[in-house]
């Protein structure tokens, strides 16, 4: 657990660091453009990043299951980042292709309530270019054991030059066209500082090794990509198709308003991507020897540490819900459910721990594919049901039913298959404490001051929330850091 909780932790600092620059950019976004102007930056994000998935023709997946056999520095790994970025570049051709063909059609689609879009279109290719070898490098990287590099350049640099770009834009020393191109600069630059650390560290090894790619390793590689390109592409169809079906039905304007409030219920993640970032490393090397007891240990620990993290980040979205509507002009009252039931369906996300990387790391891997398939047949057609019903409230109770179906079902089947079950008596303490945790938040009274009822709830409840965890003992690992961290005040508990 060492290079784990070395490494996770520093994960978590650059993506809580991050967080809290992603908050003051989305408060200052949603104050400086117009909804349009922001459903513009969120559907360039999410179609972007549904063109790279599919660019990747599986290759991610390869890397975190495959690349243990490949590991030889002194060889080059086998000339593994070679292979790596053929591919991705042949995906690249076939994808821009493809996009290519159907440009008229996205054109006439988005032409009447998408307007903007069709504008800037032309971003598009390139950012899905650079968000396909950010991709690539970031997990190369992450084989490697250096998974922090990607969490500083993603999560902190690329926001704070976000801001520097927006506080252009604020002041009026930039036009929105030129806004817009810094947005895309600051988005693509941590592919090239990642390119650079990967020659830094000596791994850029572009040189194939003959001799080394046995019959069985390639059609082992063929098979694993193509389940993960199917596997990849609906997953990232799953985590993107609210956006774009919200964008198609209800408008850029309304896109703007999702992406905003989806931002707040999103940040019930951020423990978990950190986490996620170094096991899948940690648990394709114990898979490929077997070590069924690292595993259970992981997982157990992940998922008690999920509930904890998770309950309280989704106690204290809840109690300031309303001071958080206070933060954002009027014109995004509209997103107020969709933040409560985005953080819902994720805490199902967190209290699942790392079911996910187990599943695509044992040899059962391709199971996840029929599950994907399940999974997208029931986001499409939420969306379709309740967008119509709800608006963006329906497509947050689609993606919150999705986040819940899906851990759901990974859960279930690593119990049956595994006879792996993480939860013990501690999680039911600390569901316990989340909800007398809440209770007591809930019925704090009211400031006048929205700034210091924020302040005010959330020091009381986490304070609360902590101090029933150190004397329930129900997260061990949560415990040790908070009283290795009260000891450099001198205080003992």
């Amino acid at each position: 657990m060492g290079i784990i909780e070395k490494q996770a932790t520093k994960n978590a600092i650059y993506s809580y660091l991050g967080a809290g620059l992603g908050f003051i950019t989305v408060m200052w976004l949603s104050h400086s453009l117009t909804t349009d102007e922001n459903g513009l930056i969120r559907i360039l994000v999410s179609v972007s990043t549904l063109l790279a998935q599919l660019s990747s023709l599986g290759f991610s997946s390869i890397t975190i299951r495959l690349f243990p056999y490949f590991r030889n520095k002194e060889k080059g790994h086998h000339g593994f980042l070679f292979y790596a970025i053929i591919i991705s570049l042949m995906g690249f051709l076939l994808c821009w292709l493809v996009f290519y063909f159907l440009k008229s059609k996205i054109i006439e689609s988005n032409s009447e309530k998408s307007k903007l879009f069709v504008d800037y279109l032309f971003y598009l290719m390139p950012l899905s270019f650079f968000s396909l070898f950010f991709t690539l490098f970031d997990t190369y990287l992450r084989a490697c054991y250096s998974s922090v590099i990607g969490s500083f350049t993603k999560d902190f640099l690329q926001r704070i030059l976000i801001l520097v770009v927006l506080a252009l834009y604020y002041f009026q020393l930039i036009n929105f066209p030129i806004f817009i191109l810094g947005y895309i600069v600051a988005t693509c630059l941590p592919t090239v500082l990642l390119l650079i650390h990967i020659v830094k560290l000596k791994e850029w090894h572009i040189k194939p090794v003959r001799g080394f790619m046995t019959k069985e390793l390639v059609t082992e590689i063929i098979k694993l990509s193509l389940f993960s390109l199917f596997a990849g592409f609906s997953g990232a169809i799953i985590m993107n198709i609210d956006t774009i079906m919200v964008n198609q039905m209800l408008g850029l304007s309304e896109t703007g308003v999702y992406g905003i409030a989806f931002f707040f219920g999103s940040i019930m993640l951020i423990p978990a991507r950190s986490i996620n970032r170094i096991t899948s490393s940690i648990v394709a090397e114990a898979m490929k020897i077997s070590n069924s007891a690292e595993i259970n240990k992981l997982y157990n620990k992940t998922c008690n540490t999920g509930i904890a993290v998770g309950n309280i980040l989704f106690i204290g979205i809840c109690i300031n819900i309303n001071n958080i509507m206070l933060l954002l002009p009027p014109e995004y009252a509209a997103g107020k459910y969709v933040i409560l039931f985005i953080a819902a369906g994720y805490i199902a996300e967190m209290s699942t721990g790392i079911n996910q990387v187990i599943l695509a790391n044992s040899k059962y891997y391709y199971y996840d594919g029929f599950f994907v398939l399940i999974i997208v047949a029931i986001t499409v057609l939420s969306n379709y049901l309740l967008i119509p019903i709800y608006g963006i409230t329906g497509s947050a109770i689609a993606t919150a039913l999705t986040v819940i179906s899906t851990n759901v079902i990974r859960w279930g089947f690593l119990m049956y298959k595994f006879k792996m079950q993480p939860y013990d008596f501690n999680s039911l303490k600390l569901i316990f404490i989340s909800v007398v945790t809440f209770l007591i938040g809930y019925f704090i009274p009211s400031f006048n001051n929205f700034l210091v009822d924020i302040a005010v709830r959330s020091i009381l409840t986490g304070g609360i929330f902590g101090l029933l965890l150190l004397k329930t003992e129900a997260s061990p690992d949560i415990n040790s850091k908070i009283r290795k961290n009260l000891k450099r005040f001198s205080i003992n508990f």
